[in-house]
């Protein structure tokens, strides 16, 4: 998601910058709070065994409007109702975001998120129920709850008072210092959503008594490979030491700007000390026995956990980082100085900004070749990939895939994309270094050799073919392969400089994906997966040509022919609304052939309308606003129409 932020000059906004917290924004604090407490309501009504206290009825309960009076059925109809109050929360934040912070897109954006997070959890709740509490319902359930608190907790940040100092003296380092503990913060928030879905995940599968004992495991140090239970037992402790060595490393990185900037400081404090209690209530359940006491805690730690790092990522997103040559030690802004600028340029690293400054320029520079090793792999374009791979494993398996297939078949999946991509920015180096948005990339900027790249690229693809040759199987290894090549050759190679029409034919790489994880699973390619290709090969022009629009300059002094250079940025308009339909109208074919249900027909209609309206808005309006706004919905719109399959296919279709 977006964040007010770019490289953080000042990210408050200005509704929220230099003012004490108003109203609306204690309603906000309290919606995160009331969301907190429904996500531990709910682990308790799941650890009692309440779920089912109103039998398979929603919303009623029994077949009453009122439920009897027993635990475990009032315990469900009290969590149903806490629920409804919680979405009449949310639905306020949303609309007073909508109303006070409306020039604000970045807000909007997050807000809207919100809103639609809100309708399909909403309806996953009555899956939970009718379904008879599916763990794997229940898996997406709590993950989906996480990301509501998670872009709740964002907005709190967001639209709170500003009170932080600006550095103005010292030495540039404190920039590239102030970059990397922003990473650092923003993986350690990964990392944690990540061992709340692996909890999830233990918790669905039956590991979670698997494994008893801590620091060892059923007496022994390292039973790996011994019980695939015990295996996905093990990945999620290890996921939680991870984490705590993170979180140590955030609280050491936070130190030297404990005075300047006191609300990181403190948040840092908050993500460790959360850490170590959901450590301690972890060792407690394994050594002691997992009674329902001991997992709702587990619940309540691991969500305070996220919510202090989300909390701590919004903060060194929102708080201003060092100005160009700040160093910690120097003294807060005069009152005199002119204010820093506002907030304006968008942190998506594929959305156009301005020409970073030179301080800026230097810190990206200075990064060290690990950094630019994993700027090679395009680490964001990644995750867009391995979502329909996952989706179709999901779909492809009788039942849930084991979880060393879909780490394996990910982890070459991700391995393929990343050596397509560092193959990418060897071939595409000289381009790079003329163009505002990829200048700073790691071949132009100098910071690895071009031959380096090479056998990056080449020491990932063999990783993949091996990964998913082992563990997979070799049709699955190969399609990955083939996309590999494909997108050097095709794409990159040929087509990219000598046609408007590239992406349209070398999108087709990026729509291999679900290929692979079907045939991960399968060992062959069903229809399914072909419509999966389909839709993605029609979603790639209109969310790349949206981007496009906007950086077409650069691509003209590049000399890349890309369709707004060539044939001007109405036709562009015009072919963005042509795909558009095109591949709603594909999305809408696997209701006829029975490949997909109601469910899904719905949310491809919903979805595929908001499509269209951003990219009809696009043609009329002809502006930067328009295109950003289509181009960053169709991110959100692949991952939903996913969502939508999966959701259609496991748990509405049984």
């Amino acid at each position: 998601m977006s964040s007010p932020s770019s490289s953080g000059p000042t990210s408050a906004t200005p509704e929220a910058a230099g003012r004490t917290p108003g109203r609306f924004w204690w309603l906000v604090v309290a919606t995160v709070v009331a969301t907190y407490l429904l996500i531990v309501l709910g682990a308790v009504v799941r650890v009692t065994g309440s779920g089912m206290g109103c039998a398979d009825d929603w919303p009623l309960c029994q077949g009453r409007l009122f439920p009897p009076l027993e635990f475990g059925p009032l315990l469900e109809y009290t969590h149903r109702l806490v629920g409804a109050m919680v979405s009449a929360l949310i639905v306020a934040v949303v609309g007073g975001i909508w109303l006070r912070f409306r020039h604000q897109r970045r807000l909007v954006m997050l807000a809207s998120g919100v809103v639609v997070l809100l309708a399909i959890q909403i309806g996953l709740g009555a899956v939970t129920v009718m379904t008879e509490l599916d763990p794997l319902v229940v898996l997406i359930h709590l993950g989906l709850a996480m990301l509501v608190l998670g872009a709740l907790v964002m907005l709190a940040v967001y639209t709170g008072p500003a009170g932080d100092a600006v550095l103005t003296t010292g030495d540039s380092q404190s920039l590239d210092q102030w970059l990397g503990f922003r990473t650092l913060v923003l993986t350690t928030a990964v990392a944690i959503y990540v061992l709340v879905m692996t909890g999830a995940a233990v918790r669905a599968t039956g590991a979670t008594w698997s494994c008893i004992g801590w620091p060892d495991c059923n007496g022994l140090l390292l039973p790996l490979g011994v019980d695939p239970l015990v295996d996905t037992h093990l990945l999620h402790r290890f996921t939680a030491y991870t984490i705590a060595v993170l979180a140590v490393f955030a609280v050491v990185r936070a130190r030297p700007w404990r005075r300047r900037f006191p609300a990181v400081w403190w948040g840092a404090l908050a993500l460790v000390a959360s850490v170590v209690a959901q450590g301690a209530i972890g060792v407690w359940g394994v050594t002691a026995g997992f009674v329902p006491l001991v997992q709702a805690l587990h619940v309540a730690g691991a969500s305070a956990a996220w919510t202090a790092a989300v909390a701590l990522a919004a903060l060194v997103t929102r708080s201003p980082a060092p100005a160009a040559g700040a160093g910690v030690a120097s003294e807060p802004r005069p009152a005199d100085d002119p204010p820093p600028p506002p907030a304006g340029a968008d942190d998506s690293p594929d959305i156009p900004r301005p020409p970073a400054d030179e301080a800026l320029q230097t810190a990206r520079a200075n990064r060290g070749p690990l950094a630019g090793f994993l700027q090679l792999t395009k680490p964001r374009i990644i995750l867009l990939l391995l979502a329909p791979t996952l989706c179709a494993m999901i779909v492809a398996a009788d039942g849930w895939p084991s979880p060393l297939l879909v780490a394996a078949t990910l982890l070459g999946g991700a391995l393929a994309a990343g050596a397509a991509n560092a193959f990418n920015h060897y071939l595409d180096r000289d381009i790079d270094a003329v163009m505002h948005r990829t200048a700073h990339r790691a071949l132009p900027a100098g910071i690895l050799r071009p031959r380096q790249a090479v056998w990056f690229g080449l020491v990932l693809a063999v990783l993949s073919f091996v990964v998913l040759t082992v563990f997979a199987n070799l049709l699955a290894a190969l399609l990955a392969q083939a996309a590999i090549v494909f997108y050097i050759f095709v794409y990159t190679r040929w087509l990219k400089r000598s046609s408007p029409s590239n992406i349209v034919i070398g999108g087709a790489a990026g729509a291999v994906p679900p290929l692979v994880g079907w045939a991960a699973v399968t060992g062959s390619i069903g229809l399914l997966p072909l419509y999966l290709f389909a839709i993605i090969f029609y979603w790639t022009p209109p969310h790349f040509w949206a981007l496009a629009l906007l950086i077409k300059d650069d691509y003209a002094r590049a000399r890349i022919p890309m369709l707004p250079v060539v044939r001007g940025g109405g036709e562009t308009r015009r072919q963005i609304v042509l795909y558009s339909i095109l591949m709603v109208a594909i999305t809408l074919l696997l209701v006829p052939f029975q490949l997909a249900g109601l469910f899904y027909l719905a949310s491809a209609v919903l979805l595929g309308g908001l499509f269209v309206f951003y990219a009809v808005r696009l043609l009329r309006e002809a502006s930067a606003v328009a295109a950003r706004l289509l181009f960053k919905y169709s991110v959100i719109y692949l991952y939903l129409i996913l969502a939508a399959i999966v959701v259609d296919q496991k748990f509405i279709g049984v």
